[in-house]
């Protein structure tokens, strides 16, 4: 078999028996479809063999990629070898005995800082037309707006994912208990919260609204339309309340993850309550945001004074 048939096969099988998102599908096929080019387009599925991994693997290092692409040009073809020796169309795994040393990447989450925090958010409760100073308890005037506000304030108040903001059910969510139920990668559960009375207000409100326009489908976040909220139209929502807002920043739902994990790392948030809070499956991956702002890090240091608790002893 030719390695773009099996390939082809393989997504097929992914998008039938993984629950991955299209995203992480798209790019495990663009991997494979790298390496099936390194071999050439007429090349067989026997011909993989671990030299030719390694030579591919050095090839993409040489060509400058950046350590974060070269380890899921890797994770993408561990994965498809599996398959293809479940599928008997290799003898055995290519991989067994064979490691990519990449390094971790040096680059650090990109977050919003918190003027320009502050900023979106004054801006979002004005076009929803939202005292941010009180509750948010009757229905909301401005739903479309509101929406906006929401998804943007459940984000950096939960750190949760796009896919997972708008994929809220309204029956997962826990009013009294101020708790939401969260659908993560690989379909593992887990709770979030709701920090404060406002943002309580608020989703209660939102609930309200839903009710009032008669929406029946189960998702919490709808369009203009009143269907479920996609990713990309919650990203294009963004873009455009940031630009609204005066930002010259670029800001994307990641960064309010980003910004999310880091101020509870700064706040003195154990790291492990971090890791459950964002849903990673390892600590490894939450480790990152251990590396604090220069900002905090001068805010510690100044308020332990370290010289100036010796000069008052003299």
């Amino acid at each position: 078999m030719h390695v773009c048939q099996a390939r082809e096969q393989y997504v097929r099988w992914l998008l039938v028996t993984r629950d991955l998102s299209p995203h992480t599908i798209r790019a495990y096929d663009s991997d494979i479809a790298a390496f099936e080019r390194h071999l050439g387009i007429s090349a067989l599925v026997d011909q993989i063999d671990r030299d030719r991994l390694i030579a591919f693997m050095e090839e993409q290092r040489a060509a400058g990629l950046s350590s974060t692409s070269i380890r899921r040009r890797a994770s993408g073809l561990r994965g498809f070898c599996k398959w293809l020796l479940s599928c008997s169309l290799l003898g055995s795994d290519p991989w067994v005995g064979t490691t990519v040393a990449v390094g971790r990447s040096g680059k650090l989450p990109r977050i919003l800082p918190t003027h320009e925090l502050d900023r979106l958010f004054l801006s979002l409760l004005k076009k929803a037309a939202i005292d941010g100073s009180r509750d948010a308890d009757d229905v909301l005037h401005l739903p479309h707006a509101s929406t906006t506000l929401l998804a943007v304030a459940l984000m950096v108040a939960t750190g949760v994912r796009v896919n997972e903001v708008v994929s809220i059910k309204c029956q997962g969510i826990d009013l009294p208990g101020r708790s939401l139920r969260i659908v993560g990668k690989g379909r593992r559960e887990r709770q979030v919260f709701l920090t404060n009375d406002w943002i309580t207000g608020l989703t209660r409100a939102y609930l309200k609204t839903r009710a009032a326009l008669g929406l029946e489908h189960p998702y919490l976040l709808f369009n203009l339309h009143l269907a479920p909220l996609t990713p990309p139209a919650m990203r294009s929502r963004l873009a455009k309340a940031a630009q609204g807002a005066g930002l010259d920043t670029r800001v994307t739902p990641h960064m309010l993850r980003h910004t999310a994990a880091t101020q509870l790392i700064e706040r003195g948030v154990d790291i492990r309550y971090i890791q459950r809070l964002l849903g990673h499956a390892s600590l490894t991956t939450t480790e990152i945001y251990t590396h604090v702002s220069d900002q905090a890090l001068s805010r510690v240091v100044s308020n332990a004074d370290v010289l100036g608790t010796v000069l008052q002893l003299r």
